[in-house]
């Protein structure tokens, strides 16, 4: 008798798991993807280059996270670009300058911040209104003067590398915020079209700190601090340190250190 049971608990369990596979099978079967052909097209297009000009070095497919993965190359730059299975949205586009390639031209006079910013805004099809910037920096990298851009819109997070002196477009990087933050369901009801901007974030510091000039801007970056979008400013006086946390959509400040040994 007790064998009975024992058999029958046996066959139950078996038949619950090949039913749990048969569901999942079924599942998995109606959940549509596109091909990796399709991605691929999706990725060249997002990266403005045609299939002829580059050459393929790896492609992936990742069905955990369900993403295409791409990484190609033309004559000047390097590319990573990634791409969601379902829905075929760019996940992330990265576009780097190839190592040894010289893209400077021979002119010594460089473009100012704005003029970088058109064209970061004309290069991806945005509007200054669609963005917030949380990043100007000029740098100096293989001997050619960088300016290192960062801003957001609803949708997108960006970083872009502009060549001082002749406009080109050296990196991209296109992160979607809804797919890096779907795990994140507190951060989805902040629109960044209430945000007060970077710029006025540096007008409170400033304000707040008593100081109008001579100012040396170390660091001015967006996160989220406890699921609260924040500005984090570091910027020099007078060989004082002081560092900054803004709440990005009242303006309050959060925190604040000065570090007077620096």
């Amino acid at each position: 008798m007790k064998n009975k049971n024992f058999y029958n608990i046996v066959i139950t369990l078996i038949a619950i798991i090949l039913l749990v596979i048969v569901i999942f099978l079924i599942i998995d079967k109606r959940t549509s993807f596109i091909t990796e052909e399709e991605a691929l097209k999706i990725a060249l297009q997002n990266a403005s280059v045609v299939r002829e000009n580059v050459t393929i070095t790896a492609t992936n497919k990742d069905r955990e996270d369900r993403k295409y993965e791409f990484e190609f190359f033309d004559d000047y730059y390097e590319y990573d670009v990634e791409i969601d299975m379902i829905t075929g949205k760019v996940i992330k586009i990265e576009k780097d300058a190839k190592k040894g390639v010289n893209i400077e031209n021979n002119s010594n006079e460089t473009i100012t911040l704005e003029e970088a910013k058109v064209v970061a805004l004309s290069y991806l099809n945005l509007d200054n209104s669609e963005v917030t910037f949380t990043k100007n920096k000029l740098d100096l990298e293989n001997g050619i003067l960088i300016y290192e851009l960062e801003f957001f819109t609803i949708d997108m997070e960006y970083e872009i590398d502009i060549n001082a002196y002749n406009k080109e477009v050296i990196r991209v990087e296109k992160d979607n915020r809804n797919y890096l933050n779907a795990g994140n369901n507190s951060n989805a009801g902040h629109n960044s079209s209430n945000y007060i901007g970077a710029s006025k974030a540096k007008d409170i510091v400033l304000n707040h700190s008593g100081i109008n000039d001579h100012v040396i801007w170390k660091r001015t970056e967006f996160d989220f601090e406890n699921n609260i979008p924040v500005y984090e400013i570091e910027f020099y006086y007078n060989n004082i340190e002081y560092n900054y946390e803004i709440n990005a959509i009242n303006g309050n400040i959060i925190k604040y250190e000065i570090d007077r040994d620096y």
